[in-house]
Order: structure tokens, then C-alpha cells, then sequence
């Protein structure tokens, strides 16, 4: 499943003691809270391209063992189980995203494909499991990037999101 946190980073001086992190469905109060609930090393949220909102360039994916991938850095482990229970209200609304045909599968896979024919070699398969389709770019890749776009493009990806 990919989901995209997007949002502000809130109002200016936000208070409120139910939420001591910041304003909920904000990436920056995710940010802040994951950390403090012992998931060290959760990155902050970005500008988006061309101006686009805050949130987290390359997705922030929830994966079917409970691990996720934030901007292609992987988090798993009993902390990060804790910190998603405390901090669920700064979670981008979610849930299992819909469950895949064959023939989706079909066509993420040659969309894999196509990114690496057009020069993102290391460029990943999605995986599937449970029905459900799954992409971790890993560090190394930044749909950001110019030949990320260029790739997108030419494989007829860029009116979709490719990586979330």
C-alpha cells in the first residue's frame, strides 16, 4: 500500500494537550512524535516538487508485515509497533489499499520493466502479497530526481504516481 502524507506543517503556534506533538494528519507532527516514541532516525517531511505540499517525497508505505518505508528508509521492530499505536492520530488516513488483479500485477510488473530499460537499473519489481501491491524504492532511488522523471515519462508513468 502506498500512502503519501501531505499537508502543512500547521498552524502557526499550535496547542493543544490532546495532541502534544502538533496538529494531527500533519507530516511535521508525525515526524516529531515517531521520534519521541522511539523511532529514531524518522526522517522530516520535504516540500514536494514544483512547490508541491509537505509530506514525504517517495511515500510513506505501509507494508504488509506492519514494517513501513518512509522516503525509502525501512522501520520494523517492537518500537516502531509502539510508536504507531501513540501516534496514530498524525498518521495519513489509510488503510489496505485495494487488492490487486492479475492483471494489475501484470502491468506493475512491466512498468518495473520499463523503468529500468529507461535507466534505473536498480529500479525494484513491486511485490505482492495478500492481494495487495507493495514498492520500496529504497534509498538509493528519488522519484524526485531528473532521470526519475524522465523514466516516469517515458514509460506513460508521470499522470500516475509512479512510486507514490
Amino acid at each position: 500500500m502506498v500512502v503519501t502524507a501531505c499537508g502543512s506543517s500547521g498552524p502557526a503556534g499550535y496547542h493543544n494537550p490532546k495532541y502534544p506533538y502538533g496538529a494531527p494528519n500533519v507530516p511535521a507532527s508525525l515526524s516529531k512524535c515517531m521520534r519521541a516514541n522511539g523511532v529514531s532516525g524518522f526522517p522530516d517531511p520535504r516540500e514536494g516538487p514544483n512547490g508541491g505540499g509537505v509530506g514525504f517525497p517517495g511515500g510513506l508505505l505501509v507494508q504488509p508485515d506492519g514494517s513501513i518505508v518512509v522516503m525509502g528508509q525501512p522501520f520494523a521492530g517492537p518500537a516502531l509497533r509502539h510508536a504507531e499505536q501513540v501516534c496514530k492520530q498524525y498518521l495519513p488516513p489509510g488503510g489496505p489499499g485495494p487488492t490487486v488483479s492479475a492483471a494489475q500485477q501484470a502491468a506493475a510488473l512491466a512498468d518495473a520493466a520499463c523503468m529500468r530499460r529507461h535507466g534505473l537499473s536498480t529500479f525494484p519489481d513491486p511485490t505482492f502479497n495478500g492481494g495487495h501491491e507493495s514498492l520500496n524504492l529504497g534509498p538509493g532511488l528519488d522519484p524526485n530526481s531528473p532521470a526519475f522523471q524522465r523514466a516516469a515519462e517515458a514509460c506513460g508513468l508521470s499522470d500516475r504516481q509512479a512510486a507514490g
